[in-house]
């Protein structure tokens, strides 16, 4: 993996997940080291969870407008498509006009650097 994930406190300055109903859900900043074509993987152990059950994206850099960061899924609405669908997800960038991975379209660029920001729900 290529990321660093830090989990942003509440506020009450809790950084853990926290229960919501019967799961838990965690706020997350993950700063992308290097991206590939292939995307970024996530843990659920990364974001303090035991598996995961939904995610959503909370915040994506403003230097980028042209782009387009996404949470994969397969066909059936499962997270990272070929992983193990319960403990990991995948976070894509495609650029707007051409549908393209942002690594390819941009000439083999990485997105070193950039923070995205989710919000997972899951279990413990």
């Amino acid at each position: 993996m290529t990321n660093t994930v830090t989990l942003l406190a509440d506020h009450k300055g809790y950084t853990k997940p926290r229960a919501n109903g019967d799961e838990y859900m965690v706020d997350a900043a993950i700063l992308i080291s290097v991206y590939t074509a292939t995307g970024e993987v996530i843990t659920a152990a990364s974001l303090g969870l035991k598996t995961l059950t939904a995610v959503v994206l909370t915040g994506t850099p403003p230097a980028l407008p042209q782009h387009s960061f996404t949470v994969q899924t397969s066909e059936a609405g499962t997270y990272a498509v070929g992983l193990d669908t319960s403990f990991t997800l995948e976070i894509n960038v495609e650029h707007d006009t051409t549908g393209v991975s942002a690594e390819l379209a941009n000439g083999n660029t990485d997105f070193s650097g950039q923070h995205i920001r989710v919000r997972a729900f899951g279990t413990l």
